[in-house]
């Protein structure tokens, strides 16, 4: 916030106003109606990010899908499956949906017909070939990043629809519309990283222990040719999703949202779930719980799709009565 009011009275930007209104507007409202992430206007004040939190937990808490999956914080001695095969039907049920309440991950393999994984592990092969000749004509249409690592990190997404009649759609419908109170249109992120150098450096935000915000979040993965113990797997810390004191304070007392230090872990990450997959496996997880990669542990690659809920935005958690 605090930023975008230096930016409003910049003289300069208001130049480009007069030249380009459209894309001003588009621009003004996506900062004003981002969902709230982990930078808090870019204050330090521990009092302003109170301020921030309270706002967004106030309106959260009314949205009766989110108050049963993230703020019921009673505590539960049961233990929940978290992986299951999914059936036939590629319906998400109760069992699934338990699993996703109380430890903020589910992970269902056989995830996607044979003819859907094909197709999403075509789209990586082909790119890790472009990538290898240095041959990106194809994504200059698309919003596309690469570095050059350690460890050679490449995303591309893709603002298509997904298939109606595809299971991924299926899935992805059944599981927002469970979370947000309606179904949500995700963005597609195709993720390709390659260990190039052993061992790897700390990346926050990549393969440390990291939160993606304060708020409820969901974020599905789609692993088509799997990933094994030294491929980096995703990990998560069960249970971390809960929204609670010690989660707020966490936050408000923290620059970010990565676990840094021993007090830390032993609070968050008490009971951790390192995930090694099949091919054609689907992971759906609460990503305002902890969570990460692992490191490379050898000189391989990493294919993930990633499936990602930027149309939920600011209005939508305030306007939490239209999905109730």
């Amino acid at each position: 916030m605090i930023n975008l009011l230096k930016d409003i009275l910049n003289p300069n930007n208001w130049l480009k106003v007069f030249k380009k209104p459209k894309k001003f507007i588009k621009v003004f409202n996506d900062r004003v109606n981002y969902y709230p992430g982990l930078k808090f206007g870019y204050t330090k004040s521990k009092v302003v990010k109170k301020l921030y939190m309270k706002f967004n937990i106030f309106f959260a808490k009314k949205n009766k899908n989110f108050k049963e999956f993230f703020f019921d914080t009673e505590s539960n001695k049961n233990s929940f499956n978290t992986n299951f095969n999914l059936n036939r039907g590629h319906n998400i049920n109760e069992e699934h949906f338990q699993s996703l309440r109380k430890n903020g991950i589910l992970i269902l393999e056989n995830a996607l017909k044979e003819n859907e994984q094909n197709k999403i592990s075509e789209t990586f092969n082909k790119f890790k070939n472009d990538l290898e000749n240095n041959n990106f004509d194809d994504y200059k249409d698309k919003n596309f990043t690469t570095t050059k690592g350690p460890p050679l990190s490449s995303y591309f997404t893709i603002n298509s629809e997904l298939s109606p009649d595809s299971n991924l759609k299926k899935i992805n419908d059944q599981i927002t519309k469970k979370i947000y109170g309606k179904s949500i249109h995700p963005s597609q992120s195709f993720g390709y990283q390659k260990a190039i150098s052993l061992p790897e450096i700390n990346i926050p935000g990549d393969n440390l222990w990291h939160s993606d915000r304060y708020l409820p979040n969901l974020k599905l993965l789609y692993f088509p040719f799997g990933v094994e113990n030294n491929g980096a797997p995703f990990r998560y810390s069960i249970g971390s999703h809960k929204i609670n004191k010690d989660y707020l304070n966490f936050f408000i007392n923290k620059s970010g949202g990565t676990v840094e230090n021993f007090d830390e872990e032993e609070k968050f990450l008490s009971n951790t779930l390192e995930c090694e997959v099949p091919p054609n496996t689907l992971i759906a997880t609460l990503t305002n719980g902890f969570h990460s990669r692992t490191p490379f542990k050898k000189e391989t690659d990493r294919c993930a799709l990633y499936l990602m809920y930027s149309n939920f935005k600011l209005s939508s958690l305030i306007g939490y009565w239209k999905y109730n």
